[in-house]
């Protein structure tokens, strides 16, 4: 439309008509799609125009027709020429006659803007009808693919529900299904497989019901025996009490008739000089501490058995334990026949003061050198004593008791450390023994952290092995003064002679060994002026006897020299009364270091360091001044133990009631004031906790000290008296120094019970804590308490078992499960080393956490022991509650 505008306005423009340029922009106007339209000049200004005012303005035109789109409308330019056409009348020859020749000039231009709405409104309808034809295409396109898909996907269906009605065992409606014939083949196959499963499922549900019979009489049975177990563990237990309570009874029933032996053996040893008699009565001393020791191994083997053996720490001198065990094993072990020789082999790297449980060490070396000497009929029997290595504080001594006795077989090594057994039962009838030693030795030495081992050969000997770990102690080593002393030994053993000159050259003593009578004449006579004592073993025997008696006097008439006898064993002492006068001292074997010292430091005062010097020494440790005029009540149903504490007692200026029974007690209790009541435990009618309960009641003997002098060993009775209210306990036989000591300390005692109670209680358990968390209520945390601490023991064993299996992750179960129930009971201590350990646990694994564990289990115990000393309040009743 723009170029037939430019075209029918060439000659308006040439001609400037107004009227022809508006009738042909008017004509063009009427297209209803044309909103304005323009003429201009060759100068581009404006001629005529009509419409709306345009939408666009242009600085210049194109030459060439041009048009663009824009958002709502449509511009279109294009330029309007004019053509003059004139005939030329040259003609050349190259140009055709009827060609004109027409120039065009630029005159204007002609501009329309076309709106673009009704282009869009049909282009918007176009694209409707599109989109519904296509909608309509689609719906018409799915209803024939469903129909088509549900035709050709029903068997489909069908035989997906056959197989889900297989798998939930319809087996008659699978046999129902009907399929195109397409499907006859696998129809066919799947009616085969329903029928297979139908048997299989026949003869799995007969098997099944079979099985569940088998098992619902299984059950029955299990059912049966879990009754039967239930009664036996019922029984067990019941057999387990009844063996505690047997054991303290035993305990109590022998240890109190020794209590008198030994006290009175001790009221006698501090008169007695005549060396002779003090063996005696030394003898007499040494056998009831055996005695005890067997009571010992019993009870010790119980409390192995139930986990509750605990070592103690304190400082002891290694050497002086030796020598101890050594000297009471060859009172009870050597005799006439058997003379072997016993001697101790210190390695001079090891300490002479160690920190460790001294008590356990000496029943480790008693059990282990008693067997080599019960087994031993010559030769000798050697304890060698080494160290293994040294960190910090703590060192690895290695022990070894070698015998050249019968010897083990090696098929039977491994009876030795089973209880209550031995290599041969002829043994046992010719040795004795209970067969408890090394099963207790064993136990001990793994405790203390070493390991025990055994090799033996039939004929030859046995050697026994093991290691401890010990802490060295801080004590200074004991400084002796060098003895300027020229000793002559007559030993015919070589290995007690190269001992015994060992020792002598140690302390300074100058040494001379000879091996026969021969050899010591002839030394006598060449050395006598220098010569300070003789060493003079005794043989047994009334040829022995007499050359001894001999010698004695020969060397006291000629030389003047003073004899000390070596005697072995000691049953033969009572043979050589006749020597005692002529003797500077009588010496047992084998040989106490100390002993031979003192004898030899005091060969110019004989018999001076016996008994003069032993009660001058108990005096002094006693210090009895510091207790005379105190009063005490004692009671027990034994008058032998009650004059025996008066014989004690009175000579120190304590002023001494005994009362016979409790009732007694109570009665004397009430009309005079004790100090300090000393209470036996197993008494008839009332027994000493009883008793103490009832006179805790009354107002002048609440804070009374009450001592409980009992025969009872166990760990569980141990605790059963300090709740009855008592303070402390003393085990009989009881000492005499131990019961001075315990008097002074309790006299300058001033707490009252209660606060003494509390002091014990003050890391262990917070009572206010645990009431706090229950809101006051004392029969809750009194039952959440008693859970928790029922449970302890077992919970005890269980980190003993995941600790020996490295199970790290079980042991911190068990761990947090104790510190979680820990928090809500009072119970601090436990509640705080839970926390130590398992957060070592968690963050070091097993790496050192044996002390730890340690620390840990202690406290628990420590707990169990005080858990009767707990004051739970009495809970309110309901009337008191709500008033």
């Amino acid at each position: 439309m723009t170029q037939q505008v430019a075209t029918t306005s060439e000659y308006a423009v040439v001609f400037s008509d107004q009227n022809m340029m508006h009738r042909i922009l008017q004509n063009a106007l009427n297209n209803q799609d044309i909103s304005s339209i323009q003429l201009f000049n060759s100068e581009q200004n404006l001629l005529a125009e009509l419409g709306k005012s345009p939408q666009q303005t242009r600085s210049a035109f194109p030459k060439q027709q041009t048009t663009k789109e824009y958002d709502t409308h449509l511009e279109s330019i294009s330029a309007i020429y004019y053509s003059n056409n004139t005939l030329d009348g040259n003609f050349d020859a190259q140009t055709d006659l009827f060609t004109p020749n027409s120039q065009r000039n630029l005159i204007g231009w002609v501009k329309v803007e076309a709106d673009k709405s009704s282009l869009q409104v049909a282009q918007y309808q176009y694209t409707s009808l599109v989109i519904f034809l296509l909608i309509c295409f689609n719906i018409l396109a799915f209803f024939v693919a469903f129909h088509a898909s549900k035709f050709i996907t029903q068997p489909i269906v069908r035989l997906n529900t056959a197989l889900h009605k297989l798998v939930k065992g319809q087996f008659s409606s699978v046999k129902l299904m009907k399929l195109p014939p397409e499907y006859a083949a696998l129809q066919k196959d799947i009616l085969d497989i329903t029928e297979r499963l139908e048997h299989h499922n026949e003869e799995l549900m007969a098997g099944i019901e079979q099985a569940t019979e088998d098992i619902r009489r299984s059950m029955d049975s299990m059912e049966e025996k879990s009754a039967q177990l239930h009664i036996a563990n019922r029984e067990a237990m019941e057999s387990s009490r009844l063996k505690s309570q047997f054991l303290a009874n035993i305990s109590h029933e022998v240890r109190t008739p020794l209590n008198a032996i030994l006290g009175y053996t001790k009221t006698l040893q501090k008169d007695i000089k005549d060396p002779q008699h003090r063996l005696y009565v030394d003898t007499i001393e040494q056998s009831t501490n055996s005695l005890l020791a067997i009571i010992g191994d019993i009870l010790d083997f119980s409390k192995i058995e139930a986990g509750k053996l605990n070592l103690e720490n304190n400082h002891f001198n290694l050497k002086t334990i030796v020598d101890d065990v050594y000297q009471t094993l060859s009172i009870h072990l050597l005799t006439k026949e058997k003379q072997i020789d016993l001697v101790p082999d210190f390695n001079s790297d090891v300490p002479e003061w160690l920190i460790g449980d001294s008590t356990r060490i000496r029943q480790i070396l008693t059990n282990l050198v008693g067997n080599a000497i019960k087994f031993t009929h010559q030769g000798s029997v050697r304890t060698k004593v080494s160290m293994t290595s040294q960190a910090n504080q703590n060192i690895t001594l290695s022990f070894q008791v070698i015998d050249t006795g019968i010897g083990i077989a090696e098929d039977k090594i491994h009876r030795l450390f089973k209880p209550f057994s031995q290599v041969d039962t002829s043994t046992t009838r010719q040795f004795g023994g209970t067969g408890l030693g090394l099963v207790i030795t064993k136990k001990l030495v793994e405790q203390m952290n070493g390991h025990i081992e055994v090799s033996s050969a039939p004929g030859t000997g046995s050697t026994f092995r093991f290691s401890l770990v010990l802490q060295v102690s801080p004590n200074p080593p004991t400084q002796k003064p060098a003895l300027q002393r020229h000793v002559v030994i007559l030993e015919p053993s070589p290995a007690y002679k190269y001992y015994l000159t060992r020792y002598l050259d140690s302390i300074g003593a100058q040494c001379t060994a000879c091996t026969d009578l021969e050899q010591l004449i002839s030394t006598l006579h060449r050395q006598h002026e220098h010569i300070d004592a003789i060493l003079l073993n005794v043989c047994p025997g009334e040829k022995g006897k007499k050359e001894c008696q001999e010698l004695i006097s020969y060397c006291k008439q000629q030389f003047d020299i003073p004899c000390i006898l070596m005697i072995q064993p000691p049953g033969q002492i009572a043979h050589y009364s006749d020597l005692k006068h002529l003797c500077a001292d009588f010496l047992l074997k084998p040989i106490s270091q100390e002993r031979l010292y003192k004898t030899l430091n005091q060969l110019d005062h004989p018999h001076d360091g016996s008994a003069a010097t032993i009660q001058t020494h108990i005096d002094k440790d006693l210090n009895k001044e510091n207790i005379k005029g105190i009063k005490v009540l004692a009671v027990d149903d034994s008058p032998i133990n009650l004059q025996l504490l008066d014989h004690w007692l009175t000579p120190a200026g304590v002023k001494v009631s005994l009362a016979y029974s409790g009732s007694q007690a109570i009665k004397m209790a009430l009309e005079e004031h004790f100090d300090i009541i000393f209470m036996d435990i197993q008494m008839p009618e009332m027994d000493g906790m009883e008793t103490t309960r009832q006179l805790r009641q009354l107002e002048p003997l609440k804070n009374t000290p009450i001592i409980a002098l009992t025969a009872h060993a166990l760990g569980s009775e141990q605790q059963q008296i300090l709740a009855s209210g008592m303070n402390a306990y003393l085990t009989k036989p009881i000492d005499e120094a131990l019961l001075f000591s315990t008097i002074e300390t309790w006299r300058a005692n001033t707490d009252s019970f209660q606060e003494q109670v509390d002091a014990k209680l003050l890391h262990i358990f917070d009572l206010d804590k645990a009431l706090s968390i229950v809101d006051g209520k004392v029969s809750i945390a009194k039952e959440m308490f008693d859970m928790l601490a029922d449970s302890l023991e077992a919970e005890i064993k269980l980190i003993r078992h995941h600790l020996e299996h490295q199970n790290t992750q079980k042991l911190i179960e068990v761990v947090h499960r104790i510190h979680g129930a820990s928090k809500y009971t009072g119970t601090l201590a436990i509640s705080r080393h839970a926390g130590f350990l398992e957060t070592h646990l968690k963050e070091l694994g097993l790496e050192e956490v044996d002390g730890v564990v340690d620390d840990f289990i202690d406290t628990i115990e420590d707990l169990l022991n005080h858990r009767k000393l707990i004051p739970w309040p009495q809970p309110l009743d309901s009337s008191t509650t709500k008033a």
